[in-house]
């Protein structure tokens, strides 16, 4: 640290400033002391920047997302001033070295020091999945240590200090390349599991004194993370199983964070530093007293610059090192190191079985839409994984909000425009600017296709509800992305089901020429020059307690009764009951033949010889 300058403002919001900790190309870090005598690490942007309202509106959108993370193994912003001339933050203080310069000066850790390390890390990373963030540069300098462990820093506000746009449009990897996941190498869909990997990649490190994906160059260490398997055996035994797991290539391989905290836990050993890294935090604690009471300063003033030991040299930049701060300063130099996303940035990284679980009515429950009035009546379950519900809103308007999630990506882009707004980086589409009968649509860019359909409409006319509609649909965005509700299905459910696999390609390829697949969480076409075929899945009301002459109708295909739904001049459905589940609902699968060519057989016998593999696949009803 150094004393302030002529330059350096004396005091921002309720903080005295007192040293300068770093300085860069897009601010500078400053140490400050709150009215209760609390140190925080003070940063402040460049006022060249503060011009741009886009800057400051993420600016403030990412502090705030940072606030939300306080758990004892991470350190948090506690303050902020988007508005001023000279945008600010204030963050927790840590007076502890980084991991980085510890094992450089120590060498590597013991098995009480990792036992330490990885609780904390699993710790803090609960926290930080928890209010919706993927830190994405976890590496051992954006780690502290303290007596109680180490602290993970700067999360949440380097993506309001970069262009994010034009650096995802570009593709650009950010992260340390020693410590991304693959999947991170491959700029494909982040989740909570590539913070794992970097985890088990930090506790590599501190095990061994070298990243496990070391190289002389940084296309070499990419292509380690992406291809090789790394050494681990120089990793004490009872770590190595648990650092193994974390390095997966394979996201769902890895362990989440709960399982990495429950094996540490086993390890039989107590979590503690050795003593030389304790008495380094000692060290680290008296300097940042010293500059808090005034005696750094007045000696920095008085006494010339001395050689100092290699020690002597960490120690001060250690002490100073606070939330935010070391990350921020190798941000500012390199303008893209150390940043954290929100979880579903990339969008939407669900996994198959949870796309396909998802409780579609809990998604416009009160938890999620709450903050556009009070619901009012009941859930209206959908044919096709849809919902529907009222809400009152502050005015006494009541307002329906349906949610789908069956229609198929390819049509709605062929049938809706963008709006020129996004959700998580997913462009909005919709049929009308302004409409008292609106829908707002985003369609998933990762996982199975899925397109989330909400429409939001009143019984009056003249109201414009397309602005409520993309908040309701934000809002779901934003449940899906930290904690997504899924259906407690039995195994044997055939919700469950890749609706593709029941389909004999060959045979469907047969028929209708070669195909164009087409596919939702729960459906599946195929689609060729001379007509398609498709199946879908779903929870609807029996067939069997259906009245009507079309429903009442089977017909014995295998060893299966089956009901026709519905048949025409170039057309045939039919359902088959897989298992009943409540009331008058059931387990069902619909299969639907299509071609308007002249037929040489009636279209009900094509399509019950393409359902016919179908139902070899599926469980007994």
């Amino acid at each position: 640290m150094k004393p302030l300058g002529s330059q350096d403002p004396e005091q921002l919001g309720r903080y005295r400033l007192l040293a300068v900790i770093g300085r860069g190309g897009m601010g500078q870090v400053l140490l400050g002391q709150g009215p209760d005598g609390r140190l925080v690490a003070v940063k402040q942007i460049h006022r060249q920047f503060t011009g741009n309202p886009e800057f400051r509106a993420r600016f403030r959108r990412e502090v705030l997302a940072s606030q939300q993370v306080t758990g004892a193994y991470t350190a948090g912003v506690v303050d902020h001033d988007a508005d001023f001339e000279t945008p600010w933050l204030a963050s927790e203080y840590i007076a502890g070295p980084g991991l980085q310069d510890t094992i450089g000066e120590f060498g590597r850790l013991n098995l009480n020091g990792l036992k330490l390390l990885a609780t904390g890390l699993a710790m803090a990373l609960l926290e930080i999945h928890r209010t919706g963030l993927v830190h994405r540069d976890l590496k051992p300098s954006n780690i502290l240590l303290t007596n109680d462990g180490p602290r993970v820093i700067d999360f949440g506000i380097a993506r309001a200090l970069e262009d994010d746009i034009t650096l995802t449009a570009t593709g650009a990897v950010i992260g340390s390349p020693a410590y991304m996941s693959p999947e991170q190498a491959e700029c494909r869909a982040l989740t909570p599991a590539s913070d794992v990997f970097a985890l088990g990649a930090v506790l590599a490190m501190a095990a061994t004194g070298a990243s496990p994906f070391d190289a002389a160059s940084t296309p070499q260490v990419l292509y380690n993370v992406l291809y090789s398997s790394p050494d681990t055996t120089a990793i004490p035994a009872p770590i190595r199983a648990l650092v193994d797991a974390c390095l997966a290539k394979d996201p769902s391989a890895r362990p989440t964070p709960e399982q990495v905290l429950d094996a540490a836990s086993r390890i039989d050993v107590e979590p503690v530093w050795p003593v030389r890294i304790r008495r380094r935090i000692a060290d680290c604690r008296t300097e940042a007293g010293r500059w808090a009471d005034g005696t750094a300063a007045a000696a920095t003033a008085a006494a010339p610059e001395q050689p100092k030991p290699r020690w002597a040299r960490v120690i001060p930049a250690a002490a100073v090192a606070s939330a935010l701060v070391l990350g921020a300063i190798a941000f500012f130099g390199v303008g893209v190191e150390g940043n954290a996303v929100e979880m579903d940035d990339p969008p939407l990284a669900l996994t198959d079985d949870e796309t396909r679980r998802l409780d579609v009515c809990a998604l416009l429950g009160p938890s999620v839409l709450g903050e556009l009035g009070t619901a009012t009546g009941e859930f209206v379950p959908g044919a096709a994984g849809g919902c529907r519900i009222a809400y009152r809103d502050q005015t006494g308007r009541t307002v329906s909000f349906n949610l789908e999630t069956e229609m198929a990506p390819a049509a709605i882009r062929d049938d809706q425009q963008p709006m020129g707004s996004t959700i998580n980086w997913m462009p909005v589409l919709g049929r009308h600017k302004e409409a008292s009968y609106c829908d707002r649509i985003v369609i998933t860019q990762s996982g199975l296709p899925m397109a989330l359909t909400m429409s939001a409409s009143v019984l009056s006319s003249g109201a414009d509800l397309c602005p409520l509609s993309e908040r309701a649909l934000a809002a779901v965005v934003r449940r899906l992305s930290v904690n997504p509700p899924l259906r407690d299905l039995p195994r044997d459910s055939v919700l469950r089901l890749d609706p593709c696999s029941l389909l004999d390609a060959g045979a469907v390829r047969a028929t209708v020429g070669d195909l164009v697949r087409s596919s939702t969480p729960h459906t599946c076409a195929l689609t060729g020059a001379d007509g398609y075929f498709s199946v879908d899945i779903s929870e609807r009301i029996r067939p069997d307690n259906v009245t009507g002459a079309k429903l009442r109708k089977t017909r014995e295909i295998g060893d299966r009764t089956v009901y026709l739904d519905a048949d025409g001049a170039d057309y045939c459905t039919f359902v088959v009951l897989v298992r009943p589940t409540r009331d008058d609902q059931a387990e069902q699968v619909r299969a639907t033949y299509f071609s308007s060519r002249p037929q040489t057989r009636p279209h009900c016998d094509t399509a019950a010889a393409l359902l016919e593999p179908a139902l070899q696949k599926l469980p007994t009803s």
